[in-house]
């Protein structure tokens, strides 16, 4: 089993660790701030609660996880370095060059960023050719996908050993063919999100219409049918036709959104200030945080029923 070194202990880290701890590797955790590490072993011991892991199983996987606030002793002897950290770009470029004042060249270097361009981050390495984009979606102890990329300057053999790894812990993993910011899925996640705030700009509903009519209708089916598949399924003369007519009305906004800069303007940053695209009330917070968790676990028991 590998030795893991993971530097970012919050929402991402500590799950990638569940993630690979489960599997048997070793993780050990590096974070600068004292407060990411003191509730670490309860975030750690609710995220295996989630995966249905107790008992004297959940207590063998807290042993594979440890952490730490020194950074070479987090990384030292790692078979693999795990990045997550916030996504900017001056912060990727930091870490990693810490990481690599620490780290042999040999090591391969995973970067969680579900954004940025990987040869971006590479750019300010040493040794870009050992960085490899290895997205994990939130939650990563519970969401299969995990989204496999190169830079530019990235050895292939390092992109294959990584997507190898991530299917033996039981992961559905995707790779890419070259370096694109936002991998796949936020792109495709993000151009829905353009679009609702742009029918927004526009007048045409409120936020909470865009939520119900996306809940009721077409995101009942996308866990089953994949839009390629229900294209075919339709026809592709269908899809044309109603593509011809549709996209020339769609948002092409790459700079100004409205809806979003009024309220940061007005200090309204969603659930963390009770305020945002809707009023988040402390039931609010607890539903959705509920209703999350809750459906991606009956989406997957429901997706592995059906392949039995």
């Amino acid at each position: 089993m590998a030795l893991f070194g993971i530097v970012g202990a919050g929402l991402m880290g500590h799950g990638i660790a569940v993630a690979l701890a489960r599997a048997g590797h070793h993780t050990r955790l590096h974070d600068p701030d004292p407060a990411a590490l003191a509730d670490l072993h309860d975030r750690v011991e609710k995220a295996l609660e989630l995966t249905g892991t107790s008992g004297p199983a959940s207590a063998a996987v807290q042993d594979l996880v440890s952490a730490t606030s020194d950074l070479d002793s987090a990384l030292r002897q790692a078979d693999v370095v795990v990045e997550a950290v916030p996504e900017r770009m001056a912060v990727k470029h930091e870490v990693m060059a810490s990481v690599e004042a620490v780290v042999p060249a040999h090591v391969p270097i995973w970067s969680n960023t579900s954004v940025l361009s990987i040869t971006g981050i590479g750019a300010g390495m040493r040794h870009p050719e050992r960085l490899v984009g290895v997205h994990w979606w939130n939650p990563p102890h519970l969401i299969p996908l995990v989204e496999i990329a190169p830079g530019d300057a990235t050895n292939p053999r390092l992109v294959h050993e990584a997507e190898e790894l991530i299917l033996s812990l039981g992961k559905t993993a995707v790779r890419l063919q070259r370096d694109v910011p936002g991998f796949i899925g936020n792109r495709l996640q993000f151009a829905l999100v353009r679009e609702a705030l742009h029918l927004l700009d526009e007048g045409v509903c409120d936020a909470q219409t865009l939520d119900t009519v996306v809940r009721t209708s077409f995101g009942l089916r996308l866990a089953a049918v994949g839009p390629m598949e229900n294209a075919d399924y339709i026809g592709l003369d269908l899809t044309r036709s109603i593509l011809a007519n549709l996209a020339p009305h769609l948002s092409t906004a790459t700079e100004s959104f409205p809806a979003l800069d009024k309220l940061l303007t007005d200090g309204h940053r969603g659930r963390a200030t009770r305020q945002g695209l809707l009023t988040w009330t402390d039931h609010r917070a607890i539903d959705v945080a509920g209703r999350l968790v809750d459906g991606i676990r009956r989406n997957l028991a429901a997706t592995e029923a059906a392949v039995r």
